[in-house]
């Protein structure tokens, strides 16, 4: 059998990008997405074993269903430590009304805001909403929190709930 050169090239390339592409942690996401275990409308049974893959330490948390408007039956927040994000090792809490995974907050720094929110824009374009508690690209269900920062990931199944937070907040900042 004979190999041609430009072949086996091209292979041991593609093997030398595959291995450096595994070197990164599999979870690792940048802001432009939400976190890999974020898997919107999922149950905590189904997502625990990604987050505690993704997750340093998970700690389970019922809180009362008042403060979830959506939820009906059950309103849980995973605590995650040590998520490998946008860049850093955050903490992010996972919130699930009714055991479907709903939205997901992600801590940062103030001081990352500017960058954060370049890269956002680089990959969602301008933003929906700009704020100045908040800039947010509902049309990527993801917002940039600015009084408390963190990024903000969100299902599509509540995407309307905040399109309409969104939209209250704006008409209220033009009054």
């Amino acid at each position: 059998m004979t190999h041609h050169p430009a072949l086996a090239i091209a292979l041991i390339t593609c093997a030398a990008l595959s291995a450096g592409a595994h070197a990164e942690s599999p979870t690792a996401t940048g802001p432009e997405r939400a976190p890999a275990a974020a898997l919107f409308g999922q149950d905590l049974e189904t997502l625990q074993p990604l987050l505690d893959a993704a997750c340093d330490t998970v700690t389970l948390r019922e809180l009362p269903l008042e403060q979830m408007p959506i939820a009906r039956t059950s309103h849980i927040q995973a605590d995650c430590t040590g998520l490998d994000h946008a860049g850093a090792p955050r903490e992010a809490e996972f919130v699930f009304a009714d055991d479907a995974l709903a939205f997901v907050w992600v801590l940062t720094e103030a001081e990352e805001a500017v960058g954060l929110r370049a890269a956002l824009e680089a990959a969602h374009g301008m933003p929906s909403h700009d704020l100045p508690m908040a800039t947010a690209f509902t049309q990527s269900h993801l917002a940039l929190r600015h009084d408390t920062p963190e990024l903000l990931y969100y299902g599509a199944h509540v995407a309307p709930i905040y399109q309409g937070w969104f939209d209250q907040m704006a008409a209220q900042s033009d009054q």
